[in-house]
C-alpha cells in the first residue's frame, strides 16, 4: 500500500472526521470507498479515543482501524498470498453482551485548568491570571455541559500625564441540558451570568429555552447536517456606567433564529452559518450574522478556500454615554466603540505538483 498525494491516482479513499465524545474524547468515522469507473464497495469503522490517551495511543488505535477498514480490499489482490489474521483474546470475560457497566461517576466528566501569564517593557506592565472548571454529561438521551471561567486582565502603562492603569477582568457562568426527542430534534435549557469590565458589563444573566431541528440524521452528523435552532432569551442587564440608551440595568426579551449547513465530502468542505437576533421591545435592536466557509477540490492538485464572516451590529447595550470612543484613553484600554457593521474575509487557492508518492518520512533537521 502507497499513499498517494492526489486522489486520482487512488485506488480507495478515505475520509477522517472526529468529533468530542461526553467523556472528554473523541469519537473518528472512517468512510472507506473504492476508486474507479464504477461505483466500487463502501465501508464505515468508527474509533473512539479516550480522553486519557497519549498522541501517540491515539495515532496507534487510528492506524490499527486504518489496517482493519483496508482488509476488504486486499482479498482481490495478490497480496492476499501473504498474509495472516490473528486475535488477541481480552483478557478479562466479554461474553456477556447484557453486563451492566459500574461507573461511579455516572458519565460525568470534569476539567479544571488555571494558567497565569506576565509581559513587559520599560513603560508597559501586563498581567493575567485565568482559572475555569467544566463539566460534561453525555448519554444517548442527555447531554449537560456546564463551565464556570474567569481572568483577571491588568495592565500598567506609563503615559504622559502619568500612570494609567486598565482593568479588563471578566467572568461567564454558562450551562446547557439538552433532551434528545427524536433521530433529528432536540430540546435545551441554557442559562447563563457574566460580567465583563471592558464590555461594561455589571451582570448580565438569562435562562433561555430552545430547540434543534436536523434535517438529516444525527448519525450522519460528521459527514452532513442542516440544522436549524430557535432560541428565547429573557435576560437581566446591569452596567457599571450608565449606557448611551440612559439605562443602568434592565430586563429585556430577546429571540434568535439561525441555521448551519455542512458537508464534508471527498471534494471538498461546505460550511455556512446564518444567524439573526432582535430584541422585543425595539426591533430596531438586532444583529444578523453570516459565516461561510468553502474548501473545495477544483481539479487535480488544486483546491480553493474562502471563509469569511459578516455582521451587522444594531445591539451594543451596554455601550456607554458618558465616555468618548475617540478619546485616546478609552482606545488604549481596549473599551467598546460604536459600530453598524464588522467583517472578515479569507481567500487561498493551493496547487500541488510533483511525484504522486507521499509515503517517505525524512525526519533530519
Amino acid at each position: 500500500m502507497n499513499y498517494v498525494r492526489d486522489q486520482d491516482d487512488a485506488s480507495i479513499y478515505l475520509l477522517i472526521n472526529d468529533l468530542p465524545t461526553g467523556g472528554g474524547g473523541r469519537e473518528y468515522t472512517l468512510i472507506f470507498s473504492e476508486i474507479g469507473p464504477e461505483e466500487g464497495r463502501m465501508d464505515t469503522l468508527r474509533y473512539v479515543s479516550s480522553s486519557t490517551d497519549s498522541n501517540d495511543e491515539r495515532r496507534i488505535g487510528l492506524n490499527r482501524y486504518i489496517k482493519i477498514g483496508l482488509m476488504p480490499y486486499v482479498t482481490n489482490t495478490v497480496a492476499v498470498r501473504s498474509m495472516d489474521i490473528f486475535y488477541e483474546a481480552p483478557e478479562t470475560d466479554v461474553s456477556d453482551d447484557d453486563e451492566e457497566i459500574e461507573d461511579p461517576w455516572n458519565s460525568w466528566v470534569f476539567d479544571v485548568n488555571v494558567r497565569s501569564n506576565l509581559n513587559g517593557q520599560s513603560s508597559e506592565t501586563n498581567f493575567g491570571f485565568y482559572t475555569g472548571l467544566e463539566a460534561e454529561r453525555t448519554t444517548h438521551t442527555w447531554k449537560i455541559r456546564a463551565r464556570a471561567r474567569g481572568e483577571i486582565r491588568r495592565r500598567t502603562l506609563d503615559v504622559s500625564s502619568g500612570t494609567l492603569n486598565i482593568n479588563r477582568d471578566w467572568g461567564n457562568y454558562w450551562q446547557m441540558a439538552g433532551y434528545s426527542l427524536s433521530d433529528h430534534s432536540t430540546i435545551a435549557l441554557f442559562t447563563s451570568a457574566q460580567f465583563n469590565r471592558t464590555n461594561n458589563i455589571a451582570l448580565h444573566a438569562y435562562v433561555a429555552p430552545a430547540f434543534e431541528y436536523n434535517f438529516f440524521p444525527y448519525n450522519e452528523f460528521q459527514e452532513r447536517r442542516f440544522i436549524v435552532q430557535y432560541q428565547l432569551t429573557p435576560s437581566y442587564r446591569r452596567y457599571y456606567n450608565t449606557t448611551v440608551f440612559g439605562k443602568d440595568s434592565e430586563l429585556i426579551m430577546s429571540h434568535e433564529l439561525s441555521t448551519r449547513l455542512r458537508y464534508d465530502q471527498r471534494w471538498g468542505r461546505i460550511d455556512i452559518r446564518v444567524s439573526g437576533m432582535n430584541y422585543f421591545h425595539d426591533t430596531a435592536i438586532n444583529r444578523f450574522e453570516v459565516n461561510p466557509s468553502f474548501n473545495i477540490r477544483i481539479m487535480r492538485g488544486l483546491s480553493v478556500s474562502l471563509s469569511g464572516r459578516y455582521r451587522v451590529i444594531n445591539d451594543q447595550l451596554s455601550l456607554e454615554g458618558a465616555i468618548d470612543p475617540d478619546d485616546p484613553t478609552n482606545i488604549i484600554s481596549g473599551g467598546q466603540r460604536p459600530t453598524s457593521f464588522d467583517y472578515s474575509i479569507s481567500f487561498g487557492l493551493s496547487y500541488t505538483f510533483g511525484s504522486i508518492y507521499n509515503n517517505i518520512v525524512n525526519p533530519r533537521f
